[in-house]
């Protein structure tokens, strides 16, 4: 017997929800556990089906735990940058506990659904397919870590992502691990035969829709026009990134493999993120630098930068007179052209403190010279080299299905992808960050280009393969023939019907069921009160 006033001992399946988080993220890369894309969220499905028929309260409770343990095992480098930043812990942290209101909406979802007569193999992918998207909105907008990102590494297994979006892949995914769940775990009265021909289907599903997509592509590749491009890796160290004694260093590796890359003869040599210490458009001695490397080398040179604009009526005297960008411009042989990318998704607290008047930024930026001082660009910018159009994407913006979206809508044929990865030091957060890539690139079949500071540099074509992926923390240039498809794909048409169509769809179901429930009710009084007359 308990004592008076004993807790009860916590449930079993309590912690299936807490195993599962950690248990799906070894899915990702640099692991690339496949196996474990499918069978990591049995522990949470199974929690759901203990807890679907209880209090809303508790569905959530346990959601919100397994989006605790998930974020926090697949995001735990954000921790690691107190180096950079006072605020790593507590953007950890907060990072964990917002991200993880995810886990608790799908359960949430999934509890309404049962509710509604909705099948656990219909609502938990339906849910969190349609709450990713939902994530993607927003200041606090993140995508890294979509389930579809497991699959990444694997080109056979993302060519759907033409027609829908990662989000196609998501919805695929959580369906499959659902339906093998409750073809291993039935319920009462679950129709076997029919979830082990679902399960069939979708298994065999995208693997042959990759393979004969795949095929097709390469025939027609030999006919594809190609636009060569080189990436710069010059591996500056964080810690020394911004210090006015290595200027000179940052320069001269710059120039020394921009030199090397040029014996290539690349239609476009593309830098990372921040590559130059100053604002290219302000300071004199970068900008002749720059100008007359491209000169040097006959081809242009696409570089990130910091920039400015002064705020109307301000005289451009105080630090606090500017509006700063995250930034990038194509100088090409003799100019600089004018316009600019300035960075769309900026990183919360790190690029930009969310929810914060940009006047008021002042006192985190005393906390931390690497917090909330940059402002949100407004234009998809692309430019046009030897006859090709290309758009940039700097830093986490490749997690954002939407953002490669907009710049090939606006006239882009080949992806750049620019980035300072000098943060995460030799964690998975640059495996993660660069296999984003090969899903943006099959999205829209067009080729992408990456030149990270430290590292991953590489390219992807339009089928998703990285070619010529670099080490970290060494200094590298790539070369790549990038193929022009010129195909216009269901998505980028369309962009991201698929989550979309996931919402409604959960909506429509739990209607229609909460009708069925209604109708059955009324049948069952009806024929209660029938039996009383006679």
């Amino acid at each position: 017997m308990r004592g008076a006033g004993a807790r009860e001992p916590v449930a079993r399946h309590w912690w299936w929800a807490v195993l599962g988080g950690p248990l799906f993220a070894l899915a990702y890369p640099p692991l690339n556990l496949l196996p474990l894309a499918v069978v990591g969220l049995w522990p949470f499905l199974a929690f759901l089906d203990r807890e679907a028929d209880r209090r809303w309260s508790r569905a959530f409770a346990g959601g919100y735990a397994f989006g605790l343990t998930f974020f926090g095992a697949i995001l735990y480098w954000i921790a690691g940058l107190t180096g950079f930043s006072a605020m790593a812990v507590p953007a950890y942290v907060a990072s964990v506990c917002v991200m993880a209101l995810n886990g608790g909406i799908v359960a949430l979802a999934v509890w309404l659904g049962r509710r509604r007569g909705l099948p656990l193999v219909v609502s938990f992918p339906l849910a969190w397919t349609a709450v990713e998207w939902l994530r993607s909105f927003g200041d606090l907008g993140f995508t890294w870590a979509m389930a579809g990102d497991t699959l990444a590494s694997y080109p056979l297994l993302i060519q759907p992502a033409e027609l829908g979006g990662a989000y196609l892949l998501s919805l695929w995914l959580t369906a499959l691990s659902a339906t093998l769940y409750r073809l291993a775990f039935p319920r009462a009265g679950t129709p076997r035969r029919w979830i082990a021909a679902l399960a069939v289907a979708l298994a065999a599903a995208v693997p042959a829709y990759g393979a004969l997509r795949m095929t097709a592509l390469e025939r027609r590749a030999p006919a594809w026009r190609t636009f060569r491009g080189a990436a710069i890796q010059p591996d500056i160290p964080q810690d020394r990134k911004w210090d006015a004694a290595f200027e000179r260093e940052t320069q001269r590796r710059l120039v020394e493999l921009s030199l090397r890359a040029a014996r290539a003869r690349p239609n476009l040599v593309v830098w990372p993120e921040s590559a130059l210490p100053s604002y290219l458009r302000y300071d004199p001695t970068s900008r002749a630098l720059v100008l007359a490397l491209a000169q040097r080398i006959g081809s242009p040179i696409f570089t990130g930068t910091t920039d400015a604009d002064t705020l109307p009526g301000r005289g451009g005297g105080l630090p606090g007179d500017y509006v700063v960008y995250n930034a990038a411009f194509l100088v090409r042989p003799g100019m600089i052209e004018p316009r600019r990318y300035a960075k769309h998704r900026l990183v919360p607290v790190a690029e930009r403190v969310p929810f914060v008047p940009q006047v008021a930024t002042g006192f985190f930026e005393r906390l931390s010279s690497w917090t909330g001082q940059f402002a949100p660009g407004e234009e998809w910018t692309t430019w046009t080299v030897d006859g090709v159009g290309f758009g940039a994407l700097i830093c986490y913006e490749s997690t954002f299905p939407a953002a490669t979206r907009a710049l090939v809508r606006n006239g882009a044929e080949v992806l750049l992808n620019i980035t300072n990865d000098a943060w995460f030091g030799p964690t998975a957060a640059p495996y993660q960050h660069a296999s984003h890539l090969a899903l943006r690139a099959v999205e829209n079949r067009i080729p992408a280009l990456r030149a990270a500071n430290t590292g991953i540099s590489g390219w992807v074509d339009p089928l998703g393969r990285y070619h010529d992926r670099t080490a970290l923390y060494t200094e590298a240039v790539v070369v790549g023939d990038l193929p022009i498809t010129g195909i216009e794909t269901p998505y980028s048409r369309w962009g991201d019907w698929v989550p979309l169509a996931a919402l409604v769809a959960w909506v429509v179901l739990c209607v229609i069921g909460s009708g069925r429930r209604t109708g059955r009710r009324e049948r069952r009084l009806s024929r209660s009160s029938a039996a009383g007359i006679f």
